[in-house]
């Protein structure tokens, strides 16, 4: 369930969609480090907030439901922590943005599988009302 002003709705979603580009922007030195930590901010200030924007499909039950809830969070977090380590020019920065990245493929492959397999609206939940 979504959390906060309606109109922040749109500027998480820009955030979710254009943190693998700024992360690979990045690796290929085409993006300093304090803009990839500002976009990181940016969104984990929304979160600490007002919560996660997104929640878990409706169609998980039980321990996997409150897992998948967990995981969206640690994703966040370790994000934000790549993100701080490429401001701050620390040896493990590469090799967290990288983690990051590990992370955030098994975070799309979970999605496809809900969206697929669950038939709950997982796509359709997470892109622009522009593209559906």
């Amino acid at each position: 369930m979504s959390r906060g002003p309606a109109a922040l709705r749109p500027v998480v979603m820009a955030l979710h969609w254009t943190a693998l580009i700024a992360m690979v922007a990045w690796l290929f030195g085409a993006l300093p480090g304090w803009a990839l930590a500002l976009h990181a901010l940016g969104w984990g200030t929304i979160t600490a907030v007002f919560g996660l924007r997104g929640g878990p499909s409706p169609a998980l039950k039980g321990a996997l439901r409150r897992v998948a809830h967990l995981a969206h969070a640690v994703l966040l977090a370790l994000y934000g922590l790549a993100a701080l380590a490429t401001a701050l020019d620390l040896a493990a920065a590469r090799a967290l943005v990288l983690a990051t990245l590990a992370a955030a493929a098994l975070h799309a492959v979970f999605n496809l599988w809900r969206a697929s397999v669950l038939g709950d609206g997982a796509l359709r939940r997470i892109t622009p009302k522009v593209l559906h």
